[in-house]
């Protein structure tokens, strides 16, 4: 069944592929209506990967699936905006 927000346009859009080393990348796209970019990738590990593919499908939250990635690794896979776009959106944090 396709979720709610994914029919409305709403949600990321996501692909992969699979590295000679074992590894995948996988390439988070935001929707167009949030205006941050053209998206980012994340190089993740095979058990990384299968973790994320379990996030995917479940309803762990991703810091528990995948709590050795960086939050902005995290933020990337969730909604496909990096930390350039979310500093161009929202400024710079504040140090």
């Amino acid at each position: 069944m396709i979720s709610p927000l994914k029919a409305m346009g709403m949600e990321p859009s996501r692909e992969h592929t699979n590295n000679q080393d074992g590894s995948s990348t996988v390439r988070v796209t935001p929707p167009s209506f949030v205006n941050a970019g053209s998206g980012a990738t994340v190089i993740l590990k095979k058990d990384q990967f299968e973790r994320y593919l379990k996030w995917l499908n479940g309803s762990t939250p991703i810091q528990e699936v995948l709590p050795d990635l960086h939050y902005n690794q995290r933020e990337i896979l969730m909604s496909g905006i990096g930390p350039e776009a979310w500093d161009e959106m929202f400024g710079e944090k504040d140090e």
